[in-house]
């Protein structure tokens, strides 16, 4: 009896990780600079990817009207000790929504009242000195958002060659779009949420520029 006890136990403590992922309670969405808050909430549901790959995203408009959704700047940490956590993710490009079995892709989404609907965010590493996460890691959404420059600069680096690609998740130009987002990430250091000591090295006092809330 102690023995399967035990050996139950143990199970449980193996799908810990993945199990807390799924349990994530809706949370409202980061403001984008310079906006008032949106009234959306939304919750991590999964990650399909290492380096880059996918962040499934639930979103839901609990307001009396609609209103509209876009990922720009927002950003992903791990819910793991920031001294050995494995890299962040910031979104890049539009997202995925599949409705009444057809998938599509979009920049901006309107989201009625009362209406829930979960996307397909193409994320990228933004931390090249980290070691790459996994499907099982579990994953936050950050309280604020990238800064505008930083996604901006982004963007217009990588947009060119993911149009040709076919997109930035696509095969051919996630080389390109990775390279675009750790070149501008270390152009100029901002301090993000998630904040450790393996970004001792990366965070020039001269170049640092602080955010508050952390």
């Amino acid at each position: 009896m102690h023995r399967r006890t035990f050996a139950a136990l143990l199970l449980n403590l193996m799908f810990l990780p993945v199990a807390a992922f799924a349990a994530a309670t809706f949370a409202p969405l980061p403001v984008l600079s310079g906006e008032s808050p949106s009234g959306l909430v939304a919750r991590v549901v999964s990650y399909d990817g290492h380096t880059n790959g996918q962040m499934v995203v639930e979103v839901k408009n609990p307001s009396a009207g609609p209103v509209a959704f876009t990922a720009d700047g927002l950003y992903f940490v791990p819910q793991v000790h920031a001294d050995q956590a494995p890299q962040r993710l910031g979104a890049v490009g539009g997202f995925d929504v599949t409705a009444k079995g057809e998938t599509h892709r979009e920049e901006k989404l309107t989201i009625a009242a009362g209406e829930a609907v979960t996307v397909r965010l193409d994320v990228f590493c933004i931390d090249s000195h980290r070691s790459s996460p996994g499907p099982e890691t579990p994953y936050r959404i950050a309280t604020d958002r990238l800064p505008k420059s930083l996604t901006q600069a982004i963007d217009r680096e990588a947009r060119p060659a993911a149009g040709k690609s076919g997109g930035f998740a696509a095969p051919a130009s996630k080389s390109s779009t990775q390279g675009s987002v750790w070149k501008n990430r270390d152009a100029n250091w901002i301090e993000l949420q998630g904040e450790g000591s393996q970004e001792k090295a990366k965070a020039v006092p001269h170049k640092r520029i602080e955010l508050n809330n952390r």
